[in-house]
């Protein structure tokens, strides 16, 4: 067995050695010195930049992440009733040196390690998307508030050569 894997590894070794440098090791950099003749310059105030399809996405990514929170939540919710119904099956009793115990079934066994292991780990999931989810929506707030402010002020269209509200 350990001959063969020898013999296997040897020819790998023999084939790879000449074949000399990979095509995906291409290292000739390849930089583009002037720009394409039809590239055009174009500077974007602060807020100008925000499009509907931005304001779309970041409301998508919000519901994305709100979508996690009711997740993990019933994760949580699932993992306290399991937990709940597995500690029913327990009776709790004192030893002679004043220690207090569990003493459980079968079901009790199995559900309690299992119901606390969701409740867990579904708490450390609520926690992080509902951070994800504060920091979703202030993003989502943010653009919203840029594009209120630059769609209702007065100013300047460079191309009709008017003032715009």
């Amino acid at each position: 067995m350990q001959r063969d894997a020898l013999i296997k590894g040897l020819l790998v070794l023999c084939v790879a050695l000449p074949e000399g440098r990979a095509f995906a090791q291409d290292t000739t950099p390849q930089m583009q010195t002037q720009p394409p003749s039809g590239a055009s310059v174009v500077y974007v105030t602060p807020g100008e930049g925000y499009t509907d399809y931005d304001l779309q996405e970041a409301k998508r990514r919000s519901r994305t992440v709100r979508n996690g929170l009711i997740g993990t939540s019933a994760a949580f919710a699932l993992g306290a009733i399991l937990f709940g119904v597995g500690a029913s099956q327990c009776d709790d009793f004192t030893q002679f040196d004043g220690r207090g115990d569990w003493i459980c079934n079968n079901a009790g066994d199995v559900l309690v390690p299992l119901g606390g292991t969701f409740m867990g780990l579904g708490s450390i999931g609520m926690i992080t998307t509902g951070i994800m989810l504060g920091v979703r929506n202030k993003q989502k707030r943010e653009i919203e508030r840029d594009m209120r402010r630059y769609r209702s002020r007065f100013r300047w269209d460079e191309r009709s050569g008017q003032f715009v509200f």
